[in-house]
């Protein structure tokens, strides 16, 4: 993809496994229009479907992360009106809402490692997105905002959902009830992000875990998160009859013979996939 695109993908690893996707909208601090959700929906649905993929990585481009839904009036172009004489569309906003649900379904469907790379300011629908990923490395420049409650609303793309499994359920209230910013310092704190570095080693620090991602066994790492997932609001034993079910997978593996055929010879395992 060209530089001009809002959205720029690439791969990178020793394996080209790495799908590294950014947020390219860097004058309107990455805020996110129906048109980049869209790519961003079918670019997530692809890599669902393409077992070179062995992580992905979210970032933005410039100065900031995302700054949450472009309300300059550009978001939509393509939103079709309501007649004259229909004065409140329901059914209208709800579907426009589905179109904007849809991309992080997808993103929440993805089975490989997921890294957010937040570079700066992460807001609203932003960090949303970002909470929704399953690995962080955050800049000391980034802060946070649920910003949705200063136009009277809630954090609608699942941040309701996600940010309380991610910093734990005070933390989370008092962001979505106050919209006050948070620092990058304070969501490292709480328990945000695997990795708090400084502004000139946040790509390197990014690219170095992608690559230990890259390099670990595909079928493992997609039954743990899946595991992980699935099983959170279940009692032990319930959980256990998922991983009873999923452990063959893993165990009749030629993934699973390299792993201790390493062990034994005192060498780095190389994973297939397979």
């Amino acid at each position: 993809m060209s530089d001009e695109s809002p959205l720029i993908i690439e791969r990178r690893g020793e394996q080209d496994g790495i799908l590294w996707i950014t947020l390219n909208r860097p004058e309107r601090l990455n805020a996110l229009t129906f048109p980049l959700l869209g790519q961003l929906r079918q670019t997530f649905i692809d890599a669902r479907a393409d077992r070179s993929v062995r992580c992905v990585v979210i970032t933005g481009a410039g100065r900031g992360f995302c700054a949450g839904m472009d309300i300059s009036g550009g978001a939509n172009p393509d939103k079709v009106e309501p007649p004259a004489d229909v004065k409140l569309d329901i059914e209208g906003e709800r579907l426009n809402f589905r179109f904007e649900v849809e991309a992080y379904i997808a993103l929440r469907r993805l089975e490989v490692p997921v890294v957010v790379a937040v570079n700066g300011p992460c807001v609203g629908a932003g960090f949303d997105l970002a909470s929704h990923c399953d690995l962080a490395v955050v800049s000391r420049a980034a802060r946070f905002q649920v910003a949705y409650v200063k136009r009277g609303l809630y954090p609608d793309l699942g941040g309701f959902w996600s940010l309380p499994k991610v910093i734990g359920w005070r933390k989370a209230m008092e962001l979505m009830m106050t919209g006050r910013f948070m620092s990058a310092e304070e969501a490292h704190e709480a328990g945000f992000s695997n990795y708090l570095v400084e502004p000139e080693e946040f790509e390197a620090r990014t690219m170095e875990l992608a690559l230990e991602l890259e390099a670990g066994p595909p079928i493992a790492q997609k039954l743990g998160k899946m595991l992980a997932y699935k099983t959170t609001a279940l009692d032990y034993e319930s959980a256990m009859l998922w991983s009873e079910t999923a452990i063959p997978l893993v165990t009749l593996s030629n993934d699973n013979q390299e792993g201790f055929a390493a062990f034994r010879e005192k060498r780095e395992a190389k994973f297939s996939g397979y």
